[in-house]
C-alpha cells in the first residue's frame, strides 16, 4: 500500500516534567489553603499523592523558595511562608513597573505583523469560551510585548515573576472578564499610536488593577483567615 503524503502532520503534546507537576499543586495548594502558613510540606508524602518519588518533589521545593512561597530550614524541612496582603501588592508592584518599562520599549519595536496577532489574541480573549482558552491567550499576548523588548534580563525577570500566583487567579477568576478586556484593548491602542509612555502607564493601570482583584479573590476564599495580614 502506498504512503498517503497527504495525511496532516501529528501535533504531539510533551507531558510537564515531574518537577514542573509538583510545583504547580503545591503552588496550588498553598494558594487554596490546602497548606496553610506555617505547615511543614512532606515531600515523601506528597510524592506518594502524585505519584512519583520525593526527588522531583524536593527539587519543586527548591524552586519554590526561589518565589518566596516556601522556606528550606536546614534539619527541619520545607515549610509555607507566611504571604501578607502587602506581599501580594508588591508582587504586582514588581510585574507592573517591568512589564511597564517592557510596553514602553515594546511601542517602539513591535512590527507591524506582532501588532496584528495582537489583535488577534485580544480577541480570542474576549471570545474565549473556557479558563484555559483565555489564560493561553493572555499569556502569549504579554509574551509577545515582553519580547519585544529585547531585553533577556526583563523577560527573564518577568517570567519568574509571572510564576508564583496560580494561572487564572488574575486574569480569569478575580475580576470581570470585560474590565481585564477593555485593559488589553487600551494597551493595544497606545501600542499601536507607537506611544511609549502611554504603553507604561496602561500596563502599570493593567497589573496594579489585577492587584486589588486578587486581594480581593485571595480575601473571599479566607486566604488571610486566622493569618495576620
Amino acid at each position: 500500500m502506498a504512503d498517503d503524503d497527504t495525511a496532516p502532520p501529528r501535533t504531539v503534546t510533551l507531558p510537564a516534567s515531574l518537577k514542573q507537576v509538583a510545583m504547580d499543586e503545591i503552588r496550588r495548594r498553598i494558594f487554596a489553603r490546602e497548606l496553610k502558613a506555617g505547615a511543614r510540606i512532606d515531600p515523601d508524602a506528597l510524592g506518594a499523592e502524585l505519584g512519583m518519588s520525593k526527588i522531583p518533589v524536593r527539587e519543586a521545593l527548591s524552586a519554590l523558595v526561589g518565589e518566596g512561597i516556601v522556606e528550606l530550614i536546614p534539619r527541619r524541612g520545607a515549610f509555607v511562608v507566611p504571604l501578607s496582603k502587602r506581599d501580594v501588592e508588591d508582587h504586582y508592584w514588581m510585574l507592573a513597573v517591568i512589564s511597564g518599562r517592557a510596553a514602553e520599549r515594546a511601542a517602539e519595536t513591535l512590527s507591524e505583523s506582532a501588532l496584528a496577532e495582537l489583535e488577534t489574541l485580544a480577541d480570542a480573549m474576549e471570545h474565549a469560551t473556557t479558563e484555559r482558552q483565555r489564560d493561553q491567550a493572555a499569556f502569549r499576548f504579554h509574551s509577545l510585548i515582553n519580547h519585544a523588548a529585547q531585553s533577556p534580563r526583563m523577560t527573564t525577570v518577568l517570567r519568574m515573576l509571572g510564576t508564583p500566583l496560580p494561572l487564572g487567579l488574575y486574569e480569569s477568576h478575580a475580576r470581570l472578564a470585560a474590565d481585564a478586556d477593555t485593559e488589553h484593548r487600551e494597551l493595544l491602542a497606545a501600542l499601536r499610536s507607537r506611544s511609549p509612555a502611554a504603553a507604561r502607564r496602561a500596563m502599570e493601570h493593567h497589573f496594579m488593577a489585577g492587584a486589588e482583584a486578587s486581594i480581593r479573590a485571595l480575601e473571599a476564599q479566607g486566604f488571610w483567615d486566622e493569618s495576620p495580614s
